[in-house]
C-alpha cells in the first residue's frame, strides 16, 4: 500500500501533467485529426507500463523492509541472523505474497487510469492541469486505500 500511494503521488501527478498539458496544447486533438485513438497511443502504453513496474517496486519495497528489519535485529537488538529469517520466513506465506503482490496491479491500474483520464481532460491552461494533477493524487491515493480494503476481503476469500 506504502508503494503505491508513493507511485500515485509521483507517477500518477507526473502522468496527468504530461498528458494535461499535451491536451491543453491541443496535441490530443492533433491525434485524434490524425485518425490515431489517443487511449490507444497515449493511456495504454501508460497503464500497462504502471501494471508491470508497480509490482515490481512492490516487490523491491517488500525485500528492502525484510532487509532493514534483519540490520536492526542484528545491530540494535543483538538478535542472530538465523534467529530474524526464521521467524519472518516462518510468520510468512505464500497467501502474504501472492495477495500483497497481487493487489498492486489493481493498484497500478486505478492510478493509470485515474491519471490518464485527468490528464485527458485537463482543461484551462497551467491552472487546469495543476488542479487535474491535485486531482489526480487525492482520487488514486483514497481508490488505493478503499481498494485495498476490498481486495484484501477479496483475497481472504479466495485464499483462505
Amino acid at each position: 500500500v506504502l508503494t503505491a500511494l508513493m507511485v500515485a503521488g509521483r507517477v500518477g501527478a507526473g502522468i496527468t501533467a504530461e498528458l494535461g498539458s499535451m491536451a491543453v496544447t491541443e496535441q490530443v486533438d492533433a491525434l485524434r485529426a490524425l485518425a490515431a485513438n489517443p487511449v490507444r497511443k497515449l493511456v495504454v502504453p501508460r497503464v500497462a507500463a504502471l501494471v508491470l513496474a508497480l509490482p515490481l517496486l512492490t516487490i523491491l519495497a517488500d525485500t528492502m523492509a525484510l532487509f532493514g528489519g534483519l540490520l536492526m535485529g542484528l545491530f540494535e537488538i543483538g538478535q542472530s541472523r538465523a534467529y530474524y529469517m526464521g521467524h519472518t520466513l516462518g510468520a510468512l506465506t505464500i497467501t502474504d505474497v501472492v495477495s500483497g503482490v497481487g493487489k498492486t496491479v489493481f493498484f497500478a491500474f486505478f492510478i493509470g487510469v485515474i491519471a490518464c483520464y485527468n490528464g485527458i481532460n485537463a482543461r484551462g491552461g497551467a491552472d487546469g492541469v495543476g488542479k487535474a494533477t491535485t486531482n489526480t493524487v487525492v482520487v488514486s491515493s483514497l481508490s488505493v486505500i478503499i481498494s485495498d480494503f476490498f481486495l484484501t476481503k477479496m483475497f481472504l476469500l479466495v485464499l483462505g
